[in-house]
């Protein structure tokens, strides 16, 4: 009999029968199929993944209150959010999803976005609980697998295709509720996310509430990326109507949409060298290639050093490709990577694949390392305090930075030259229209100003990962912000 019981549990459902008995117990006494427009309100707080002192956390959090409507066929979204600050909040921003392009709206100026920003917000249209369920009816390729068991509790599992990977729904044996989609897929446009290949992204729905309308929603949304925290969602107030949202809540401008279409050509899978501009030679040896983050390619007598891996696996080998137009048959014999932020690992994978030496934080190299699994073992030369590379005219020494905000970033001086390469430390202040201003944010300068003085460098004139010209020392740390 036990082995009875344990054969019945395994043996998988017919899923679409799970499925219609999910749409069953979520709607109650509303038809889901009814209902033409969605209304939300509630509270969300972002934990900003790859983003912080360290790559493994613990992560800022950015807390927002918003409004959203649906149309329930189509997908379309227009959401109004405002961004918590203190004791003050950020102006209206107005994001449209609509068709396969998605738009923001701040201050009355409407601008397109990108392939990333899309494929975050559609996870988060096609992801939610009834729209699950009609995509996994709707399937041809639905199957179900052995149930899983969680708290105590089993859940029924349905699978199907979508988009490039998989949606996985757990629906709880008992109530039939879909309390779990699961999406597994790659993030090939998002600058943070499409280092780690195939993610999982994960959303538990809590706190199932009958509505005014009578149909079961969940007011509560956690969201992991790979089992890290990614959001959180509370909702306020579920509206499921019958009527038909206006066409005009959906329209994005044609000028927004050519903009979209621009930034998904430079979107992080299409992003090909000499996107934002051609390398220029700063020094004799010394070259900067001032893409979305600015590379740096050093000429020193046994070979060439790159700074970073930014963007992905193909622009490293491109700039690996410009090194040897350049200095014919020079080997790439370094690659330094100054600090270790998600946005900044696009093209590590590749570099430990061609089994170039590694420079980096010692405090950077166990994160790193877990970043290399299944592939060879990186060749990391850890730095803990000055490290020198090569010899000549552009020698180089590495000093970690330290500091609450630099805790595990690298700079790299040139003696030969008084030359700094300041990282990712130096960022304009801004205006309150996003202009450019002519000083700089206090806080990381802190933590570089302080590592030179402690090293005692002779500076005359720095460069960092930003794509900002070169800038005096002296007039640089005169322009500090207050």
């Amino acid at each position: 009999m036990l082995l009875l019981a344990l054969a019945l549990f395994a043996a998988p459902s017919n899923p679409h029968a799970l499925v219609d008995s999910a749409i069953a117990a979520m709607q109650r006494t509303q038809s889901l199929r009814d209902v033409r427009s969605i209304r939300l309100t509630g509270i969300q707080h972002d934990y900003l993944l790859g983003n912080a002192e360290r790559a493994e956390g613990p992560w800022r959090v950015q807390y927002t209150t918003f409004s959203e409507l649906r149309d329930a066929s189509s997908g379309a979204m227009r959401r109004t959010d405002q961004t918590l600050t203190g004791a003050s909040k950020s102006p209206d921003r107005v994001t449209v999803l609509t068709d396969s392009v998605v738009a923001a709206r701040v201050g009355g100026r409407e601008v397109g976005g990108s392939l990333g920003a899309f494929e975050d917000v559609i996870d988060r249209i096609d992801g939610s609980p009834e729209r699950a369920l009609f995509l996994a009816a709707a399937s041809k390729a639905l199957t179900s697998g052995a149930p899983v068991k969680r708290f105590g509790v089993t859940f029924d599992v349905v699978s199907f295709p979508w988009r490039n990977g998989r949606m996985n729904v757990e629906l709880n044996h008992s109530t039939h509720l879909p309390e779990v989609v699961e999406i597994v897929r790659r993030y090939p446009d998002n600058f943070r996310w499409n280092v780690f290949g195939d993610v999982t992204m994960r959303v538990d729905y809590v706190d199932w509430t009958v509505t005014p309308s009578g149909a079961y929603w969940p007011m509560q949304a956690k969201i992991s990326f790979n089992g890290q925290p990614l959001r959180d969602v509370t909702l306020s107030s579920v509206a499921l109507e019958a009527s038909v949202a206006s066409a005009d809540s959906f329209v994005v401008s044609d000028s927004a949409r050519v903009q979209f279409a621009a930034n998904s050509k430079l979107n992080f899978s299409r992003f090909g060298f000499g996107a934002r501009g051609q390398p220029t030679e700063l020094l004799p040896g010394i070259v900067r290639v001032p893409d979305q983050w600015a590379m740096t390619l050093v000429k020193q007598p046994d070979g060439v050093v790159i700074f970073e891996s930014h963007i992905s696996g193909h622009y490293l080998r491109e700039v690996i490709a410009e090194a040897g137009r350049r200095w014919p048959g020079a080997p790439v014999k370094a690659l330094v990577m100054s600090s270790d932020p998600w946005a900044h690992l696009g093209g590590f994978r590749e570099a430990v694949g061609m089994k170039i030496p590694i420079y980096a934080n010692a405090g950077s190299v166990p994160f790193l390392t877990s970043m290399a699994k299944g592939g060879p073992a990186p060749r990391f030369i850890p730095v803990a305090g000055k490290t020198v590379i090569g010899s000549g005219d552009n020698v180089i020494e590495l000093y970690p930075v330290g500091g609450p905000y630099a805790e595990r970033m690298l700079m790299a001086y040139f003696p030969g030259h008084k030359l700094l390469y300041g990282a990712d430390l130096v960022f304009r202040s801004r205006g309150p229209d996003g202009t450019p201003l002519k000083t700089f944010i206090e806080t990381p300068l802190v933590d570089l100003r302080a590592a030179v003085a402690r090293e005692k460098l002779d500076v005359e004139t720095l460069f960092c990962v930003q794509n900002y010209p070169t800038f005096k020392w002296s007039e640089f740390v005169a322009r500090l912000s207050s």
